[in-house]
């Protein structure tokens, strides 16, 4: 009996040293954290993006004017931050694309996944050449 009590004992004392060394070792909350900013910032920037680029498109400006107008004005509020710099321009442009057809899709002729990946390279282009220019 006081062997299987000292099996038992050991064999959990051995799976909380591993689960704490695994935690410790890769640093989770710091994955994890890093992750909810990225994502938290694509959703900002993204917004801000699309309530710009849906804007002009209501007053009249071409698709590729109220693109390099939102590029422009979303790098000026944004580039402050640090994090701006780091952003994957995939995940980015992706949800601006999604946002922008859901919004105002209909006046640019742009609709579903075909008008989202349509935008999204559009959008990656322009942002190349604002970015390239600089």
């Amino acid at each position: 009996m006081k062997e299987k009590f000292k099996k038992i004992t050991f064999s959990i004392f051995t799976f909380v040293f591993f689960i704490c060394s695994t935690l410790i070792i890769f640093h989770t909350e710091k994955s994890y954290a890093s992750e909810g900013a990225d994502s938290l910032l694509i959703k900002k920037i993204s917004k801000s993006y699309t309530k710009k680029f849906c804007n002009s498109i209501g007053f009249g400006l071409s698709k590729e004017s109220a693109m390099n107008f939102s590029i422009k004005e979303n790098n000026q509020v944004f580039n402050k931050r640090k994090e701006f710099n780091y952003v994957n321009k995939e995940l980015l442009a992706e949800e601006i694309a999604i946002e922008v057809i859901e919004n105002c899709g209909y006046p640019i002729n742009l609709s579903g996944e075909k008008g989202i990946e349509d935008f999204k390279s559009y959008y990656l282009l322009k942002d190349q050449e604002f970015f390239g220019k600089k």
